[in-house]
């Protein structure tokens, strides 16, 4: 065997592995910006879901119907 291809071949090696080692990091962060995100999604679901039921309470408040979001609202 040549060793100019052996030096090519674990050269080629090297760069793939760092090539995955950075995507599997890419990978673990945006996995972990998204779990934030549906924590964060999810927080401001229960909020609006408490303010709608204090807005039912209210005299004079909307109804549920109300609450729904119109398309004009986008």
């Amino acid at each position: 065997m040549d060793s100019g291809r052996v030096l090519v071949a674990l050269q080629e090696r090297e760069k793939w592995r760092e090539r995955r080692a950075r995507l599997e990091g890419r990978l673990r962060s945006v996995q972990a910006r998204r779990r934030f995100l549906q924590r964060e999604v999810e927080a401001v679901q229960q909020r609006l879901e408490r303010l709608e039921r204090l807005l039912v309470d209210v005299p004079g408040g909307r109804g549920p119907q109300e609450l729904a979001p119109s398309r004009m609202d986008r």
